[in-house]
This record gives C-alpha cells, sequence and structure tokens, in this order.
C-alpha cells in the first residue's frame, strides 16, 4: 500500500523528525501557532523531568521535579499523537489485504 522495500518509511520518518524539529526551533510567528502542537516541540521537554529543585543550601528536595505541569503536558499531547498515528496505522492495516 505504501512502500515496496523498507527504506523508504525510514527515510520518511527521519525527514518528518528532522523537518518538525527544524521549524520547532524557529521563531517565526508562522510557525508559532504550529509549535505547541508539534510531538518534536514536546520531546525536549522530558530533559525537565531530570532536573529537581533544591533548597537555599543547594540540597535536593525530595520527591520534587522542576516543571510539572509541564512535563504532563507533553505527556498528554504526546500521547494524543501515538493513539492517533496507532490508530491510523490500525485502521490502515485492517483494510489492506494481505492476500494480493
Amino acid at each position: 500500500l505504501f512502500a515496496e522495500n523498507s527504506i523508504g518509511p525510514i527515510v520518511a520518518t527521519m525527514s518528518v523528525i528532522i523537518v518538525l524539529t527544524i521549524l520547532s526551533t524557529m521563531d517565526l510567528p508562522l510557525f508559532m501557532a504550529l509549535k505547541p502542537y508539534l510531538f518534536t516541540t514536546h520531546m525536549l521537554g522530558w530533559k525537565g523531568f531530570f532536573d529537581v529543585r533544591t533548597d537555599a543550601m543547594n540540597t535536593v528536595i525530595p520527591g520534587s521535579v522542576y516543571n510539572l505541569h509541564a512535563i504532563l503536558k507533553s505527556a498528554l499531547i504526546l500521547t494524543v499523537h501515538i493513539l492517533v498515528f496507532v490508530g491510523t496505522a490500525l485502521f490502515l492495516f485492517r483494510r489492506k489485504d494481505i492476500l494480493s
């Protein structure tokens, strides 16, 4: 349905990731409206999961994460992307005739 060999989808996937990464780093007004919905924008947000809060003495506050709201927002948007892409793939796969 989409490809006869396996290199085409791999190149297409990498091209989409590269283009969306470039678009998510640009600060042009045209792309600012799209930026919150690109999955590559939220892939970088997960680095905040590894940052923790410290007190005035630079000791780590146990159980703290630097920006929990942003991490949860990114997780929600990435989950929606996963559900859309997997749902589309399952829909197309179930329609494919594997006998021909």
